[in-house]
């Protein structure tokens, strides 16, 4: 009895082995299913609206309204009825042509509901030579993002226009210049001179003007010869920034790093940066200023901190605000 109890045994163990080799995986493929992940949701809660409101803000030097905790969707998403923005990092080492070094890049992709909200804002006055960290006046005035502007008073010369009002119109045919009108379309116009350019565009109203460049990308392409300003270094691996009109109240602003991140990257050349530019969907791109004034600033502080870094103070930052009140008056 005994024997032939041991064998019945043996055999329903051998039986529970092998059934449990066929059925628990099953079950751990049910377990990381993507039904059980609920994948449809997740993409979902991150998925932007094309579609936003439109709330005209006063074409002056106020802020936009206070960005809400709860529109921020995650670290790099915010979105309200107005504005959204979202932020992505992105390495960029193919754009170097160098394997042997790294580069990476912040895409930030901004649409807006109406083309104030896209605005400037001074450390002081746009006719002072005061500057400030770039963080600091984007939290003063409310901003959603913000970047470093063009160093206004690095030069007393230029065409510096903001928020519809005029400070400077010394143009020299030296530099490119940006014209934002009041539809939130840009106009770029290379090494213009004296006379060439008003606070009218195409019959529209300039609300801000940009002095540095070079022009990166017009009318969906790079420009077959770039001018050549050697304070940019342009044949240096280099800490850059643009602005990037995609569409109609559509824009990216790219950063690239440099070699003092603590990630050890580093940043591109100048035309290897416009095709970046390009390939992101600009179909109107323009330089800004770099280097330590390299700005991003999201959720009440600075993106692209970097160690052992001193960030230069800047005269100068766009923004883009909301322009969202909470629902009132709807």
């Amino acid at each position: 009895m005994r024997g032939s109890q041991f064998r019945r045994c043996v055999v329903f163990l051998a039986a529970l082995t092998i059934a449990v080799c066929f059925v628990l995986p099953g079950f751990a493929e049910e377990e990381i299913s993507a039904e059980d992940l609920e994948v449809e949701e997740v993409v979902e809660e991150v998925t932007l609206e094309d579609t936003l409101v439109s709330r005209p803000l006063p074409i002056d030097f106020t802020g936009g309204a206070e960005p809400q905790e709860q529109f921020y969707l995650d670290e790099n998403i915010y979105q309200d009825p107005t504005i959204s923005v979202q932020i992505t990092y992105k390495d960029i080492t193919d754009y170097q042509g160098q394997k042997s070094r790294t580069a990476g890049a912040w895409i930030v992709d901004i649409r807006i509901g109406d083309a104030s909200q896209l605005r400037t804002a001074a450390a002081e006055s746009f006719d002072t030579n005061t500057t400030a960290q770039a963080v600091d006046i984007a939290r003063r005035v409310n901003a959603v993002a913000a970047f470093n502007g063009d160093y206004v008073t690095r030069l007393n010369e230029g065409f510096i226009l903001r928020q519809g009002q005029m400070f400077r119109d010394k143009l020299k045919g030296r530099r490119d210049v940006l014209l934002i009108d009041e539809d939130g379309d840009f106009h770029v116009f290379t090494a213009p001179k004296k006379g060439d350019l008003s606070d009218t565009v195409d019959g529209k109203k300039v609300i801000n003007a940009f002095y540095f460049g070079p022009i990166l990308v017009e009318n969906g392409e790079i420009p077959k010869k770039m001018t050549n300003f050697t304070y940019l270094e342009p044949d240096k691996f280099y800490t850059r920034l643009a602005i990037c009109q995609i569409g109609p109240l559509h824009y990216k602003m790219i950063l690239t790093t440099n070699n003092q991140d603590s990630n050890r990257t580093s940043g591109l050349k100048i035309r290897d940066f416009a095709q970046l530019c390009r390939d992101e969907g600009a179909q109107t791109a323009f330089n800004l200023d770099g280097g330590f004034s390299t700005t991003l600033y999201f959720h009440q502080e600075r993106v692209n901190s970097q160690e052992n870094v001193n960030f230069r103070e800047v005269p100068d930052i766009i923004y883009f605000a909301s322009a969202w009140d909470g629902g009132e008056n709807e």
